[in-house]
């Protein structure tokens, strides 16, 4: 079995909300760069199915050459090697037609895994097309997969609950994140061997753009209120108007 999984540099996504800088609707460039974070969760999935399943898990990414150092933290949590699609592109289409190219040179992938949403624009829609294109069956949000005979057995957890679900054939699956696929922090002995292991560069292929233009970005602007509670004289009295507050507020 040849699994893929999908990983792409983006700016730092521990940036608040707040404080983010745009420069053409995009982030400005003295952000540092860093995988994204679903995506992590993805390789952390891949790579226990490797280990589960004996298989051979390659990473496969889009961007720039640049890129390939913050990737080879991917390849030292457990791939055997990256493809990189050198390209700046920013339509989810052209993207995804590039990402099934460097699929196609791979010829006998089995399944392919990417991150629930990328952690820049948040549109979480490239990895649909790229299904659409390859002609795989696709199943968003999962949170555990296992082989079942000649079928994939998933948890699908969405916001009311979470589904069992089974599908046969090929499939792209979008990872979310759950405790069971927290990113292992690789050995500095595989951090050592990622330096050595194969990487790909291939030239992106034209594609298609979408037919959406992007008219408007905007930040969300982050709004604090602050309540203080008496405390000096019945706690519990407290404690009781603070659940009251939390569950007004649906955070309990």
């Amino acid at each position: 079995m040849h699994i893929v999984v999908l990983a792409k540099v983006v700016p730092d996504y521990e940036v608040p909300a707040g404080d983010f800088e745009l420069t053409n609707s995009r982030a400005h460039a003295r952000y540092k760069r860093m995988m994204g974070l679903y995506d992590e969760n993805a390789i952390e999935s891949g790579v226990q199915l490797k280990e589960k399943y004996s298989s051979s898990l390659t990473i496969v990414s889009y961007g720039i050459k640049g890129d390939i150092q913050i990737l080879r933290k991917a390849v030292a949590m457990g791939g055997e090697k990256l493809s990189l699609v050198v390209g700046n592109s920013d339509d989810p289409h052209i993207i995804a037609a590039n990402l099934k190219m460097a699929i196609d040179k791979l010829e006998d992938v089995d399944l392919v895994l990417a991150g629930q949403q990328s952690a820049d624009m948040d549109r979480g829609i490239v990895h649909g097309m790229l299904a659409e294109m390859l002609g795989f069956t696709f199943i968003p949000q999962v949170a555990k997969i296992e082989q079942d005979g000649d079928q994939w057995k998933v948890i699908q957890n969405t916001e009311s609950g979470s589904s069992e679900l089974k599908c046969g054939g090929k499939a792209v699956l979008s990872i979310t994140s759950v405790p069971e696929n927290v990113p292992r922090i690789p050995v500095v002995r595989s951090i050592f061997a990622a330096k050595k292991k194969p990487v790909d560069t291939l030239s992106e292929i034209e594609g298609d753009a979408m037919l959406i233009d992007e008219v408007l970005v905007n930040i969300p602007k982050m709004e604090s209120v602050c309540e203080f509670l008496p405390a000096e004289d019945d706690m519990a009295e407290t404690a009781k108007i603070l659940l009251s507050k939390l569950r007004e507020e649906r955070l309990i």
